[in-house]
């Protein structure tokens, strides 16, 4: 509810989200928006795109909803009838269609292939790629880097040890060698902090995020406000540094007594520090417990 009261700043204006995933998002903004409001949605997930313009068919607003990494977001703006927006949203965690099914392989409470691509319908590098492919270094640099994994080394050690006999295929077989090293009460943080270090590192997410981000600045209609959900410290890092910058301004080197650089502030930042979940939230969504709302609004 807090994300509706800071990001719907106008009850008929133009809104994106650029992570729609199964429409849940632009559903609720539907309910609490007039019909003379128009919703758009970006997302490089065709199965969840086709799953969301279903669940999007009886809103009462003008709906359109564009397959493509939301990165391109100015490469597609000519598929919308608008190009600015009073409103982006940027939630960055999984749908739950990616969670849940197996086939995907995002989860490891489930065996599935090794896939991991956010649209497994086009030709690309897999999760089960990048494993059995990778040096023992390159994979301590992908679950330190994006997954913080304190054990990163042990891991990747016994990954490269057992591809020696066996290709890795499954989720489960990757479970089986994470727990061979990593013991009880560890091993799920440990399983969950591995797998999200490969995904990331397989779709490019955190390079996608600092890609975006300068764009939506012109997207933006005075006074817009852009709200970014993030679900680990890298990503919020990121966002944090961003929103902090664009209400600066000014790139001036700080022995400067005088800004020469002559760039004023875009943004205002309204969460002073990032919204987490309640307890009640929590409660009705578990796999919010590590959201972190920033919100900041145009100049």
């Amino acid at each position: 509810m807090r994300l509706f009261l800071f990001l719907l700043c106008k009850n008929d204006g133009s809104y994106i989200d650029l992570t729609a995933g199964l429409g849940g998002h632009l559903k609720a903004f539907s309910e609490n928006l007039s019909k003379e409001a128009k919703l758009f949605g970006v997302d490089r997930d065709r199965a969840a795109i086709k799953i969301a313009k279903e669940k999007l068919a009886d809103c009462p607003q003008q709906i359109e909803i564009a397959e493509a990494p939301y990165s391109t977001i100015d490469k597609i703006l000519s598929e919308f009838s608008v190009n600015s927006f009073d409103g982006i949203l940027l939630d960055l965690g999984l749908s739950s269609l990616q969670i849940d099914d197996s086939n995907r392989g995002f989860s490891f409470q489930g065996e599935g292939p090794l896939d991991m691509r956010f649209d497994p319908q086009l030709d690309g590098r897999t999760a089960g790629n990048l494993l059995n492919e990778s040096s023992e270094k390159e994979l301590v640099d992908i679950f330190f880097t994006y997954g913080e994994e304190k054990q990163a080394r042990r891991i990747a050690k016994a990954i490269v040890m057992e591809r020696q006999t066996a290709v890795l295929e499954t989720t489960t077989q990757l479970k089986q060698i994470i727990n061979s090293v990593i013991f009880p009460p560890y091993q799920n943080k440990t399983l969950a902090r591995v797998f999200q270090s490969i995904r990331i590192a397989l779709n490019g997410e955190l390079d996608e995020l600092k890609t975006v981000l300068p764009k939506l600045v012109s997207l933006l209609n005075q006074s817009g406000r852009l709200a970014v959900l993030s679900y680990h410290s890298l990503e919020d890092r990121i966002v944090k540094r961003f929103f902090q910058q664009m209400q600066k301004g000014c790139v001036c080197p700080h022995d400067f007594a005088v800004c020469v650089c002559g760039i004023d502030p875009s943004f205002k930042i309204l969460t002073k520090k990032a919204l987490i979940p309640s307890a009640t939230e929590i409660e009705t969504n578990p796999r919010a417990r590590s959201a972190k709302l920033r919100v900041a609004e145009k100049l």
